[in-house]
């Protein structure tokens, strides 16, 4: 996604989610049907207004609103965060994400992967072999984990039991371990869970703090959800009001992706943010990552002196 004026243009990326029935097929036609509001020109205090108003999935919005928000910082040299009223965005540890494996492969990824470099895990698991997935990763990462249920339960006493098997000083929370539609169920299994429970599935575009407080102790917010920074923004803000810990979380996504979700670093406790070093070849090279920290690869104050 690329946004232009005169000679100067800026990109947005859009990581479209099946779990959403966002596919790349419903992205293009989204945007065909919105592209001649997009060139019919307008001030840059109207586009939220703009941006809102279209019927379009989550996943373009925040595409569109990156290349947007990136374009109109570079022609007013500045960086996206401080337009947000956000400090300039710092290095910051994230985890490394373990996918749903056999148990016995678990000690071989995290030595290939060389994970004993991040300060923390996470570890997507089903309830089937939850319990031995997270005991064997105990036995060979020696750091804190944190763990992904993918909604796989359905019982809020099953979901008890896994977490009541759990050493708490190892566990940082259990994330979305049930469907989101199970609101009544969350809020029964905050109050008897040993390990917290945190949101993700259950974190779309609209803010909900009376729910979070009652049902969880933190929540993900991700750019491809959230569908613009401003939403996020509000998102990441309203939690913290209502008490709840907060988690910046990607997709599978470039660093153009990434960078932009670092530029809200300074509202989350935790960054989740490896989904560029998933892919073999990824094209921009706007952040790093050095022994499980990532920043911005460019000084962009600098630059823009």
């Amino acid at each position: 996604m690329t946004a232009r004026f005169n000679s100067i243009e800026e990109k947005g990326e859009i990581a479209p989610n099946i779990r959403y029935q966002e596919t790349p097929d419903l992205v293009q036609l989204e945007f065909d049907s919105v592209k001649p509001i997009l060139e019919s020109g307008f001030e840059v205090q109207e586009w939220n207004d703009i941006l809102n108003k279209q019927p379009i999935c989550q996943a373009l919005r925040m595409g569109l609103d990156m290349a947007f928000q990136n374009l109109v910082s570079a022609l007013e040299q500045n960086l996206p965060e401080e337009r947000f009223g956000l400090r300039k965005a710092e290095a910051r540890s994230i985890c490394y994400t373990i996918p749903v494996m056999d148990k016995s492969e678990i000690e071989g990824f995290i030595t290939r992967e060389n994970l004993f470099r991040f300060s923390w895990l996470k570890i997507k698991v089903h309830k089937d072999s939850a319990f031995e997935m997270v005991n064997e990763a105990m036995k060979y990462y020696p750091g804190q984990i944190a763990i992904d249920g993918n909604e796989s339960w359905l019982d809020p006493k099953q979901v008890l039991d896994f977490t009541g098997s759990l050493p708490k000083d190892r566990i940082l929370f259990l994330e979305q371990p049930m469907p989101a539609a199970q609101k009544e169920d969350y809020i029964q299994l905050k109050g008897l869970s040993p390990i917290e429970i945190w949101a993700d599935e259950s974190v779309l575009g609209n803010a909900d703090p009376d729910f979070w407080k009652m049902a969880f102790s933190g929540i993900n917010v991700k750019l491809m959800k959230a569908g613009s920074f401003d939403n996020a923004i509000h998102l990441l803000k309203t939690a913290r009001l209502a008490g709840l810990k907060t988690m910046v979380g990607c997709m599978v996504e470039t660093s153009l992706g990434i960078s932009a979700a670092l530029a809200l670093e300074s509202l989350a406790d935790y960054m989740d943010l490896d989904g560029f070093l998933l892919l073999e070849n990824e094209p921009f090279h706007l952040v790093k990552e050095k022994n499980g920290v990532v920043s911005n690869c460019i000084d962009k104050t600098n630059e823009l002196k």
